[in-house]
């Protein structure tokens, strides 16, 4: 008769035989939605009122979506998705008083105001729809950051800001209103212990992403541009803690640097993931493309799949698009989507949903 420290040994040995195969044959992530739905797009605003040169982040406040423009002038686009009409695109790059370096995100500020983080001056600027409306663009500066490796940068609901960037450890810190570091705080889902000996700010290079933070300000997520990842954490006034995590697939890349400068590409072989992420308060809305570079080049980036998510990490609905899109925003309802689409010109379109 086996004695039990045999059975005890043969116990461990399967329960690491079926570890191990759990760890290895990872879902794909449209292996997690048993919920999915086709989306046609419906063209909303005559597309020969307005022309955007290269779409970037979108915010709703109100019945106005506000639309960056990353590649021309204006830089922002304003529409009336009450009435679809297109309002007037404003706002210029440069250094003189209201204008902007480069901005890269949104952020909800109250139903008459919205946020801009400039990346270049390290500034978060807010700006009111009144004087927009009005045709003038005039922000205040709200706070000028000290580092210049923050690469997203948001206010919370405990009067301090959440950081992400390129960072010598971790992957978020929270400053303070002094813009004093309060500390740092997770870190990205190496695949190795080998890949953990690497520069940090090479593997933040890598992981790079996309970020929003929930409307009560309490709650962020990541999504990364290559690999598949998502991760949802909670913020609290002096620590961030992971809630959530889901790693499909790991960026491909090498690690180059020469003299000062840091670089890790992307390899050809590497996965196109997330372009885009917006967030209501029920719902994290994943604009994921899932394209190996190698074999759609540049098209690789086009992403016509939205992966729905509460804000327990828990798969709601896949949805899948007629047309690829670059970026995405929806009503705080949760009744439509809103999107810019190259048909051929980028043109704003809407897809109905029912969540």
């Amino acid at each position: 008769m086996m004695d039990k420290s045999m059975r005890k040994i043969i116990y461990i040995i399967i329960f690491l035989c079926l570890f191990s195969s759990c760890v290895n044959k990872k879902k794909k992530i449209n292996e997690m939605f048993q919920q999915s739905s086709s989306l046609e797009h419906k063209k909303i605003i005559d597309d020969k009122t307005y022309l955007i040169g290269s779409a970037g982040k979108m915010l709703i406040v109100d019945s106005i979506l506000i639309a960056l423009d990353y590649s021309a002038q204006p830089i922002l686009h304003l529409f009336d998705i009450k009435n679809n009409i297109y309002i007037n695109g404003m706002g210029e790059k440069g250094q003189g008083p209201n204008e902007f370096l480069h901005p890269t995100s949104l952020i909800h500020s109250s139903t008459n105001s919205f946020l801009i983080y400039d990346l270049l001056d390290n500034t978060l600027k807010k700006i009111w729809l009144d004087s927009l409306m009005a045709g003038n663009v005039f922000y205040e500066k709200i706070m000028n950051f000290n580092s210049i490796s923050n690469s997203f940068v948001f206010p919370t609901a405990y009067d301090n800001y959440i950081a992400f960037g390129l960072y010598e450890s971790n992957m978020f810190k929270l400053i303070d209103q002094h813009n004093n570091d309060i500390g740092y705080f997770a870190d990205f889902p190496v695949k190795s212990k080998e890949e953990k000996k690497i520069d940090h700010r090479n593997i933040a290079l890598a992981y790079q992403g996309t970020l929003n933070i929930s409307p009560d300000k309490k709650k962020i997520v990541y999504v990364s541009y290559y690999g598949t990842i998502i991760g949802i954490y909670d913020i609290q006034s002096s620590v961030i803690n992971q809630k959530f995590l889901l790693v499909c697939d790991y960026p491909m890349y090498t690690v180059q640097n020469e003299g000062s400068g840091m670089s890790s590409p992307i390899t050809k072989e590497g996965i196109s993931a997330f372009r885009d992420v917006y967030v209501t308060d029920k719902y994290i809305y994943s604009l994921y493309s899932g394209n190996k570079i190698s074999e759609l080049r540049e098209r690789a980036f086009e992403a016509k799949d939205i992966y729905v998510f509460d804000w327990e990490g828990n798969p709601v609905v896949h949805y899948h698009l007629d047309v690829p899109i670059n970026n995405i925003a929806a009503l705080p309802n949760d009744k439509k989507i809103y999107a810019i689409s190259n048909l051929p010109d980028p043109t704003l379109i809407e897809f109905e949903i029912d969540l």
